[in-house]
């Protein structure tokens, strides 16, 4: 009995597995087949314009750091105690051309320098009864000479020689030796004063009143006020749109003060460091524009011509000469010629007019990649 039910039991679950395939087999069979698409190919959606080629006008602009166009030192020519002038011996005290800067105690040059022509003066008294003797003709010339002589002031003109004769005979008597030596004294005797040689400013003082002070002393550095230079550096590839001549536009980085100067000359050689070549640019300072050494501004240099050229964003261009185009519904890569890069934009000739050129920066393109053009 008990064989029986286990083979019932058996027989029960076979049935149940065959038909449980029987009816996963007919919803294989009757599952729905999707619908298989094409593969679409990737596009590529740009900014492009076509090259159109005409005259554009082109700038540049640089800063540049403020110079004065004349630093000078002042030097002592003489020793001695140093004396005050005109003018305040200190940094940043301005000065006027033909002010007395600073003075040399000068007492014993000029009690030395009056002696020299009181000895000049008897040698020359000397002369005159030989000289009336032997040259009667210019006795006159040599007297007037004679008292013309004030030991408080410089040297009259010497007398022009008539003759060889009289030449020899003044030489034989120390006269012309005496004169000239008393000329070189009374130059000298000027180094004892220093003038102010152009309007300008001390920027260092070195030396201060009631030092003593040695020839080749440096006493003080000046520079020259109203007339300034901006030294511009101008990158090499820019250079050959810069003469000398040209109007530029100086102004402060706030654009609130400007000036209007002139490429004064042009450096002849490259900085190493910044591949850039120094531009000079000539500025005048004024009460209501003033204009200080050091102080860096902003140069716009005068626009020229470029005939012949088209004009687009920089970052379009890549490895330094190529730009995509799109040619027959596809990127493609082609090379131009660079005109002048600007800040923003480059102008640049080599492609055939109505030439989609793509007028964006592109990540990752590819050239063959399916391109339209954005509206």
């Amino acid at each position: 009995m008990n064989i029986r039910k286990a083979i019932i039991s058996i027989a029960i679950v076979a049935i149940v597995i065959f038909l449980a395939m029987m009816l996963s087999q007919y919803f294989v069979d009757n599952k729905a087949v999707p619908e298989t698409r094409e593969k679409e190919e990737a596009k590529l959606y740009v900014k492009a314009a076509p090259v159109v080629y005409a005259t554009n006008t082109t700038g540049i602009s640089a800063t540049g750091r403020l110079a004065t166009q004349h630093a000078v030192d002042l030097i002592t020519s003489v020793p001695g105690e140093l004396l005050p002038g005109e003018v305040s011996l200190k940094e940043g005290k301005k000065f006027s051309k033909g002010q007395l800067l600073v003075r040399i105690f000068d007492g014993e040059a000029k009690n030395n320098l009056k002696a020299s022509k009181s000895r000049f003066l008897n040698g020359i008294a000397g002369i005159l009864p030989d000289m009336k003797i032997d040259f009667p003709n210019r006795y006159n010339s040599w007297l007037t000479f004679f008292n013309n002589i004030d030991i408080s002031k410089p040297l009259p003109e010497l007398p022009k020689f008539s003759s060889d004769k009289e030449k020899v005979f003044l030489a034989s008597r120390n006269i012309l030796n005496d004169y000239y030596t008393i000329l070189s004294a009374q130059i000298n005797f000027g180094k004892y004063h220093i003038y102010a040689p152009f309007n300008g400013t001390f920027t260092n003082v070195m030396m201060q009143v009631g030092s003593i002070v040695n020839p080749g002393n440096r006493v003080a550095s000046m520079i020259k006020t109203g007339k300034h230079e901006l030294e511009v550096p101008v990158k090499i590839d820019d250079i050959y749109w810069v003469n000398i001549g040209d109007d530029v536009v100086v102004s402060t980085k706030d654009g609130l003060r400007s000036w209007i100067g002139k490429v004064l000359r042009i450096s002849d050689y490259v900085d190493p460091n910044s591949q850039s070549i120094t531009v000079y640019v000539a500025l005048e300072s004024s009460k209501e524009t003033p204009l200080y050494e050091g102080q860096y501004l902003k140069a716009v240099f005068e626009e020229k011509n470029l005939d012949g050229s088209m004009e687009i964003p920089r970052n379009a261009i890549f490895n330094k000469e190529m730009v995509y185009i799109i040619e027959d519904g596809k990127l493609k890569k082609q090379k131009v010629n660079i005109l002048k890069t600007n800040e923003t934009t480059a102008l640049f000739t080599g492609l055939e007019s109505g030439t989609m050129v793509v007028t964006e920066p592109l990540v990752n393109a590819q050239e063959g990649t399916n391109t339209e053009t954005l509206k």
